[in-house]
């Protein structure tokens, strides 16, 4: 069962015993007939080593991949 919660504008879903605000449950996101989100993806590790190391490009790779945890796209 689910209703709006008019406080917070968030939908509430009766899981048996209880109410959840807030949480949307699925298995995937489709937007215009396209998915966009889906399970999370495996962890991918934040870049070592190799024979040339570029600090700045290192950085960026790590800030888009602890967005991408963060967001729970993929696993951390």
């Amino acid at each position: 069962m689910q209703a709006l919660d008019k406080t917070s504008g968030q939908t509430a879903t009766n899981d048996g015993s209880a109410w959840v605000v807030g949480t949307v449950k699925g298995a995937k996101l489709e937007l215009a007939g396209l998915q966009v989100v889906g399970a999370r993806g495996a962890a991918v590790a934040n870049p070592s080593s190799g024979t040339v190391v570029d600090v700045e490009a290192r950085a960026a790779i790590v800030a888009i991949l602890d967005r991408l945890r963060g967001h729970g796209l993929i696993a951390p």
